[in-house]
């Protein structure tokens, strides 16, 4: 449950703005999403790796790896922008700060993270997950047992310039969360005791994406024009439920955008080489993406994400090419 995800505008953006729609695309989504993590796990048992270009291209070629190694840098490089624009947007949102101020801390934070020791961070991060997973789920479900009376219309809402129809949303939504599926997959599948548990491990992950999906849809639904007026709006259906709940809400979630932009930063600044000017290429990058943020995260939201979903297709091409020519592979078929 990353920070995209928990403020309920990554959900809105794909599948809320087309109404009950919106329930197919997180169902056919979530069938898409199963189907990849099986020939996901398939590969790595087959080719025994875990090596994200081993996963995805279906030749051996290391300078097709170092591409896609650059391709994902780019997409880690990406969210340090979208995280300071939604840490902008929360601090904003529920306290009237200045977006460019929430933003700031944002990027100092990774700054200081990925120039330090990230380890030691890390465990925090490990911390922080479980308490946004159980007070994101807590809000969602109070939400729809609160049944918000809708405050404004129920259809006709513009949906984004990338993601035009129901179909084309579920896609490029799958497709952009494949890029930071396929390392989980890959080192889940080499890591189970046994082909079983690497599959049901694979199907019940990808099952409870699509069960949480759905979930947050009803939510967001329950008040369509709340939903699409604010950057972040299970925040807000949080600050309808309870002042108290919006500020747990609130302090989790901003937690969430650190952690989100810090670890992807840090799988950017892996693929910079070691040298004298490589704390000033981090700095200047997190300055840069910082700047970028302001933009707002609603449009990045918009147009960013989608993007990545397109380089996402790509990859899934290239993964199920991998993933026939594994099966079709005499000792692929005995093992798994």
């Amino acid at each position: 449950m990353g920070a995209g995800f928990a403020s309920g505008r990554e959900c809105w953006q794909f599948f809320g703005v087309f109404g009950t729609k919106g329930y197919a695309g997180a169902a056919a989504s979530t069938v898409c999403f199963v189907l990849l993590a099986c020939m996901l796990t398939f590969i790595a048992r087959s080719k025994g790796t875990a090596d994200l270009g081993r996963l995805i291209c279906p030749v051996e070629s290391r300078p097709a790896y170092e591409l896609i190694g650059w391709v994902l840098a780019a997409i880690y490089y990406s969210m340090i922008i979208a995280m300071t624009a939604a840490g902008g947007s929360l601090l904003n949102q529920q306290f009237g700060i200045s977006k460019g101020v929430g933003g700031a801390i944002i990027a100092l934070l990774c700054i200081f993270t990925v120039l330090g020791d990230f380890e030691r961070v890390s465990k925090i991060f490990r911390l922080m997950v479980p308490v946004l997973f159980v007070v994101g789920i807590a809000t969602i479900l109070l939400t729809i047992r609160a049944d918000f009376p809708q405050s404004g219309p129920v259809e006709g809402f513009t949906p984004g310039r990338m993601s035009p129809n129901w179909p084309v949303s579920a896609l490029v939504f799958m497709a952009y969360n494949t890029t930071g599926m396929i390392a989980m997959a890959g080192n889940s599948a080499i890591n189970a005791k046994d082909k079983r548990n690497a599959y049901a491990g694979a199907i019940a992950g990808t099952l409870c994406l699509g069960a949480l999906t759905i979930l947050l849809l009803r939510a967001l639904l329950c008040d369509m024009q709340f939903s699409s007026e604010l950057d972040l709006p299970m925040l807000g259906f949080a600050g309808r439920l309870s002042p108290v709940l919006a500020i747990i809400y609130a302090v989790i979630l901003y937690g969430a955008v650190y952690s989100t932009g810090a670890s992807t930063y840090y799988g950017f600044s892996t693929k910079l080489k070691d040298s004298r000017y490589k704390k000033w290429i981090i700095t200047g990058g997190a300055v840069i993406g910082f700047l970028l943020g302001l933009t707002g995260f609603k449009r990045l939201v918009e147009f960013l994400y989608p993007a990545q979903g397109y380089i996402g297709i790509v990859f899934i091409l290239l993964i199920i090419i991998n993933f026939i020519r594994e099966l079709i592979k005499p000792s692929a078929k005995t093992e798994n």
